[in-house]
């Protein structure tokens, strides 16, 4: 299997570390929370297979592409619109929540406008790229930030301050009936795969995906899950840990490095977090400028014998995420964040029903 597969799956993976699915499952922590984390771990690898096996139908093409071929317009423009909608939002809840980490814990009294300006400035650069540009710029990203990763996850793991107690208390929910929420919290981790409704045509070639790449997703998934839920608690404890808004900022400010020339760890995690969260927003906005340009492209706006579209998408994506950033709380976002994830299900079920209706029309 390809490796730009891994590195979208896992980018997705590793971002929402932070986001908003901690906060969600530790809010569900005694509603089911563990046995809807196990559930997700199953379905996930297993909706990752079917999409992936899907696609290898169509080498180096994008959905948008087999659309258009393959199905009706009645059907295909209203899809892919759902799918940019979908991935621009994934994208807004992500810049807002970070943009609402840095001001709680290192700008509290910067204005949320100026702290929201270099993002959008930034990853604005980043959408614009060719998608090759993108995937190797991810690749280039994951080689520096993997190791620290790895070596702060290392330092959590170890260090004496993790009481293995609270986790057993926490697994004594273990019995209670699955909370569909926190189901759904949990299966976003694994919804980078999606990603290749436009990364597909990078890879002219059919995949090999079996039961080797299926265990290697599944478990890379179980690991990150009880990272994501237990960790928070083994540092913080139990009880009213569902209250903290950034459970895994307070959880890395409790470790510190006692011989390194950065004490406190909260600042290498954060940083780290910064650019694997770069990463996520580029690929969730690059993916929905692309399914924006497929529906609708202003084909006498040029200049220079460049076609400016883009251009204006990029610049309404801007201006809704200051909006959103200047006129959200945090409860507000949880509650948005939340009710987005509810959907994960119905997006997933049509992504793979518009890939079963492209394969029956082109006869494969």
């Amino acid at each position: 299997m390809s490796r730009f597969l891994y590195y979208f799956i896992i980018i997705t993976m590793l971002a929402n570390i932070v986001a908003s699915v901690p906060k969600i499952l530790l809010f569900e922590s005694e509603k089911g929370a563990i046995i809807s984390m196990i559930a997700a771990s199953i379905l996930g690898p297993i909706i990752v297979f079917i999409i992936i096996k899907l696609f290898n139908l169509f080498p180096g093409k994008t959905l948008p592409q087999m659309m258009k071929q393959y199905t009706p317009k009645w059907f295909a423009y209203p899809v892919l619109f759902y799918f940019f909608v979908c991935w621009y939002i994934a994208g807004l809840i992500t810049i807002v929540t970070y943009v609402f980490l840095i001001k709680t814990f290192f700008a509290p009294e910067t204005s949320i406008y100026i702290i929201t300006l270099p993002f959008v400035i930034v990853i604005s650069f980043g959408i614009l790229m060719k998608s090759k540009s993108v995937a190797y710029m991810t690749e280039f990203v994951l080689v520096i930030f993997i190791p620290i990763i790895v070596f702060l996850l290392t330092k959590f793991y170890t260090n004496q301050k993790l009481d293995w107690d609270f986790i057993k208390i926490s697994m004594t929910y273990i019995n209670h009936f699955p909370s569909y929420r926190a189901f759904c919290a949990s299966l976003y981790i694994f919804v980078g795969v999606a990603n290749f409704i436009i990364f597909n045509k990078l890879l002219s070639k059919k995949q090999k995906v079996g039961m080797k790449q299926f265990i290697i997703i599944g478990l890379s998934g179980i690991a990150v899950l009880f990272t994501t839920y237990f960790l928070p608690i083994g540092y913080i404890g139990f009880d009213h840990i569902e209250e903290l808004s950034f459970p895994w900022i307070s959880t890395s400010d409790t470790v510190r490095m006692k011989y390194g020339i950065i004490e406190r760890l909260i600042f290498i995690f954060i940083l780290s977090c910064l650019g694997i969260t770069f990463l996520t927003l580029l690929h969730h906005w690059h993916v929905s400028l692309k399914l924006l340009q497929s529906i609708l492209i202003f084909k006498r706006l040029n200049w220079k014998r460049k076609n400016l579209t883009p251009y204006i998408f990029v610049t309404l994506f801007g201006i809704v995420a200051m909006f959103a950033t200047g006129h959200l709380t945090e409860f507000q976002l949880f509650d948005y964040a939340s009710a987005f994830f509810d959907t994960l299900p119905i997006f997933f079920t049509i992504l793979i029903i518009s890939l079963l209706l492209i394969k029956k029309g082109a006869k494969l």
